[in-house]
């Protein structure tokens, strides 16, 4: 089996200028809209599980 490391590529600084966007956090906020998989997420039969960054449970939906 391959991680997905060993498939990635390094970027260029040219690569890298032509990036825009990115993520802000602000603590303390939460979205119902947004849910936090920095811990991973698993699939489960017919479910979509995912955990938050100290792996707690943070969603789980239907695949």
């Amino acid at each position: 089996m391959r991680s997905s490391v060993q498939h990635a590529e390094i970027l260029s600084d040219g690569d890298l200028d032509l990036v825009s966007g990115g993520m802000k956090w602000t603590p303390g906020t939460k979205n119902a809209d947004v849910v936090d998989a920095r811990g991973g997420q698993v699939q489960v039969l017919f479910w979509n599980i995912t955990f938050d960054v100290n792996g707690k449970l943070s969603s789980i939906t239907p695949k």
